[in-house]
């Protein structure tokens, strides 16, 4: 797995978003808060280690480690998200997705679990489905977190090349110049440049991306990205496995 889930941060974590009155997750929070303050800290602590875990592909000391988080308090949102992103790295799709609709009914307005249930369509080739999700989720999404608003558009630009929209994927493409805060701008010439069958093109692209993004950690998720799409072939090697442009729901 190439991993491109989201984990929610160990600060999401601890804040525990404050929910309104009538929230699904008044009942979750209310319950956290009544912890010693020295179990909450020693939660936000783990929590952070099986962040970095994730980070690190470390999956299964990261579901190891979500065992003892547990311990102190079971099935907090910060925790199923971060669960339910570890079995998509595994590509134990079912799983992930089990959880993060568990979390939904939690946190409806998880924007971090939502992209998750819509990277899950996007790995497993449903393209409308992941279409769909990708376009709700960015109409929830602000500009402050750029970095994953400008990776969602993205992927919804693979996903109107996959469902057949081309025209607007390149309306889409046309959205943002080089001067742009992230790689947009280059990797969504490139996807569109591999679907023309222009692949020397689209390389000499990405070439551009990663002479202007001199960050691995940056490049790292719209890599992974074209590699799960098919444009490109894993480091790890592997053939990538062709599908028909309408393949999914």
């Amino acid at each position: 797995m190439t991993g491109s889930a989201f984990a929610q941060s160990s600060k999401e974590a601890t804040k525990t978003d404050q929910p309104t009155k009538d929230s699904p997750a008044v009942k979750v929070w209310r319950e956290f808060m009544n912890l010693p303050i020295e179990k909450r800290k020693e939660f936000g602590g783990k929590l952070l280690r099986i962040q970095n875990m994730f980070n690190q592909k470390r999956i299964f000391d990261a579901l190891a480690m979500i065992d003892e988080v547990d311990a102190i308090f079971k099935d907090h949102p910060a925790t199923l998200n971060i669960k339910g992103a570890c079995y998509v790295e595994i590509r134990a799709f079912d799983k992930a997705m089990v959880i993060f609709n568990r979390i939904l009914k939690i946190a409806p307005d998880n924007l971090n679990v939502q992209f998750n249930l819509a990277e899950v369509d996007f790995v497993t080739k449903r393209w409308e489905s992941a279409h769909n999700r990708f376009e709700k989720l960015l109409t929830g999404m602000g500009e402050n977190n750029m970095g994953m608003l400008r990776l969602c558009e993205f992927k919804l630009l693979l996903c109107k090349i996959k469902t057949n929209r081309e025209k607007e994927a390149e309306s889409l493409a046309e959205k943002y110049d080089e001067w742009d805060d992230s790689p947009f701008y280059y990797y969504s010439r490139a996807a569109l440049l591999y679907n023309q069958d222009r692949k020397i093109d689209a390389e000499k692209m990405l070439r551009n991306a990663r002479f202007v993004w001199r960050n691995k950690n940056i490049l790292s998720p719209w890599q992974d990205t074209l590699i799960e799409f098919g444009y490109i072939r894993s480091f790890y090697g592997g053939d990538i496995v062709p599908d028909s442009k309408n393949n999914g729901e």
